[in-house]
């Protein structure tokens, strides 16, 4: 080869260099398209958190300002460190998981303010990039943004009734999220206190320890209500649910981004996220409905979320044969547990077994190795009863006839109760396998359980058999498995259905990437240019159905949404909020009559006690406990009647702040009896405090 030759090979490679390098930035760098990006992020976060607070907070403002930044550049770490190509959507799903466990294990480890490590956090995403080697991060593309806006606007959608929360009513307040977000409220209120999650216990039962959970979620809301000064059960309807909602999306693209194209992507987005379900199309048993599943319990659209993540690393590494990133997109599979322990069971045997026999090189090894993987999950399986607060959960392939009774009952009153009565009887299965297997895969897959097995005929008519058919077969066999071959008590009930979720996402996305990379052929910008006006349009399906979506369709599920709460103990809880100290016990006189915890979900203080009849019910290690001397020592603080004997039962329980609901009567002294803190609608809040200035 001469020296001509060699200097035009030369210039060649250096203009394809070039060119590669004009499309794409480095991690420490932000393009217009970028900061677009971000920008429109933080618009409808701010937009959603004032609609739901209704009023503008400038902290709350500045945080979410910087957030999109944030998660963008700790993302970019990650990748970076791992020298693994990446685009927007992944590192800002990357940062989501670093930032959300980060902020978990400093609650549960670290009895200090989260004001340090949101500090920390900061000074990370602005120095360490600095100190990596340079990473190239893909420009954001025209399609890369049409992704993040659609994916907020149909995220918008599908909150509605989240970000406009509350409806007045005479006499009281109607709150329209699912009554579960109260809970949900004071795990995020528990966070804001300076002492760890297992120094703080139980927020509703003093004494007792926390329960095991998936908090891992709660982290970024949790951080949003220290930083903006919010109320906790703002910032879980107005931002919890309506982020997730967003990154479930995101990821779904990110997803068929990887595997196929930009456009792919798009199309996997419109599948998860922009077509309605069977529960809301009426086809299907409304317990699965996937969309409202998701909002009324959105712990499960960040675990999809970030299950979807974490099979983009592993199908990265497979494609590429680098183990450390198949070791990565495992490590973060296994995270998911603690954001979503129900996703978890259902998303972590299919990522660890697709890592197995991806891992290079690819030796007949991995299948004994995989098959004992799957048979030690199966001997340990026992062991999840430890991750929930008392379930009896056994793998016997029982079929569960008592699952398919309790959906036979709740079909009753919908369009689909005919279709489900065969299984009321006593032993409703194996007698009619075929039929619920059916019902259960149209209910749990929507339309994608008729498309998708064409989709699988078609690549293999075409010899054309791709690693994403194989992933989705994979999914529907482990929801099936789990489905039918758990069986347990009404806790486990839960680990059999919400997995489903998990399936629904995945199948839809890699069916709708798959079908559209089908399609497109040799016209990739005709289809591209479809695909984008398709996306647009559907986003109007999310604001259509997203009207009343927490409601439900299920017979009793309107007990669970609109709930009316009397306005007096609204404000009473309000005013609880607004004096310190952030750590004092609020006590509600009606512990037991409440399904769940409103006081302490809208006052953003722990009770000394609340709903015992519900934690007997769930919770083996709570029967056993001391409850009931707590319940004596709170009746004796209800039944004083002098000054001493007051006295004695506040310092025995600790209690500060009491309130009474309208009729209560208490023998407690005069003096003390007709000066309540605060007053509302015949409600009264006591300070307990002030028994101590009284004279015995």
């Amino acid at each position: 080869m001469n020296r001509e030759t060699q200097r035009v090979i030369t210039n060649q490679m250096q203009q394809r260099t070039k060119k590669f390098e004009e499309k794409q930035e480095s991690v420490r760098a932000f393009d217009g398209s970028c900061v677009l990006a971000c920008l429109a992020i933080s618009i409808f976060l701010v937009v959603w958190i004032t609609l739901t607070s209704g009023g503008f907070s400038l902290p709350s403002v500045v945080f979410l300002l910087a957030l999109p930044w944030v998660l963008l550049r700790v993302g970019g770490i990650i990748t970076a460190a791992l020298r693994l190509p990446s685009f927007f959507a992944l590192d800002l799903l990357l940062g989501v998981a670093v930032v959300s466990v980060g902020v978990m294990a400093w609650k549960i480890c670290v009895p200090l303010s989260l004001w340090i490590p949101l500090v920390v956090l900061l000074i990370v995403a602005a120095g360490i990039p600095k100190l990596l080697p340079q990473n190239q991060r893909e420009l954001v593309s025209a399609l890369d943004l049409l992704c993040v806006i659609a994916s907020l606007a149909a995220a918008t959608g599908w909150s509605q009734d989240l970000i406009l929360p509350t409806r007045p009513v005479e006499g009281g307040i109607v709150f329209k999220p699912w009554s579960d977000f109260f809970f949900h409220a004071t795990i995020v209120a528990r966070s804001l206190e300076t002492q760890t999650l297992v120094q703080i216990g139980n927020y509703e039962w003093q004494g007792f320890p926390a329960i095991a959970y998936h908090y891992a979620s709660y982290s970024l809301p949790s951080c949003l209500a220290k930083v903006g000064h919010l109320p906790a059960y703002n910032t879980v309807v107005g931002f919890w649910a309506p982020f997730g909602s967003f990154l479930a999306g995101l990821a779904s693209y990110a997803l068929g981004r990887v595997i196929w194209s930009q456009a792919a992507g798009l199309a996997a987005l419109i599948g998860a996220f922009l077509l309605p379900d069977a529960a809301l199309l009426n086809v299907g048993h409304p317990f699965y409905g996937y969309f409202w599943l998701q909002h009324i319990a959105p712990g499960g659209l960040y675990g999809v979320a970030m299950a979807g993540t974490a099979l983009i690393l592993v199908l990265q590494g497979a494609r590429e044969g680098r183990r450390l990133w198949i070791v990565s997109g495992v490590v973060v599979g296994a995270l998911v547990a603690l954001f979503k322990v129900h996703v978890f069971a259902a998303a972590f045997p299919l990522l660890l077994s697709f890592a197995i026999l991806a891992w290079p090189p690819r030796k007949r090894l991995r299948w004994v190795i995989l098959g004992v993987c799957m048979a030690m999950g199966v001997a340990l399986l026992p062991l999840a009863n430890r991750f929930y607060v008392g379930p009896s959960v056994h793998f016997d392939l029982s079929g569960n006839p008592q699952y398919l009774k309790l959906l036979a009952r709740m079909a009753t009153g919908t369009r689909v109760e005919s279709w489900y009565q065969v299984f009321s009887t006593d032993h409703p299965f194996p007698s009619h396998p075929t039929q619920a297997i059916g019902l259960i895969l149209l209910s749990a897959l929507g339309i994608f359980a008729l498309v998708t097995p064409l989709v699988w005929l078609l690549a293999a008519w075409r010899k054309t058999w791709q690693v994403s058919e194989g992933i989705s077969i994979a999914a529907v066999a482990i929801l099936l498995l789990i489905t039918f071959g758990l069986s347990g008590d009404l806790r486990s009930n839960e680990l059999i259905h919400r997995p489903f979720v998990w399936a629904y996402w995945l199948v839809a996305s890699l069916t709708a990437g798959r079908l559209f990379s089908m399609v497109a052929g040799g016209r990739p910008q005709l289809a591209t240019r479809a695909i984008a006006v398709g996306i647009i349009a559907l986003t109007l399906v999310p604001a259509w159905y997203g009207s009343g979506l927490q409601r439900g369709k299920w017979s009793g599920a309107d007990a669970h949404s609109n709930l009316r709460v009397d306005r007096g103990l609204v404000d009473c809880a309000h005013y609880i909020r607004g004096h310190p100290p952030a750590n004092a016990v609020a006590q509600d006189s009606h512990l037991d009559d409440l399904p769940v915890p409103i006081l302490g979900g809208l006052s953003d203080r722990r009770s000394f006690a609340a709903r015992p009849k519900f934690w007997i019910w769930v919770s083996n290690a709570f029967r056993e406990s001391t409850y009931q001397e707590q319940l004596r020592k709170l009746q004796s603080l209800q039944q004083a009647t002098n000054v001493p004997d007051l006295q004695r039962c506040v310092r025995e329980t600790g209690i500060r702040w009491y309130v009474i609901h309208p009729g209560d009567s208490y023998a407690w002294p005069i003096e003390f009896r007709e000066r309540p803190a605060f007053e509302s609608n015949g409600y009264k809040v006591y300070d307990m405090q002030r028994c101590f200035d009284l004279q015995g």
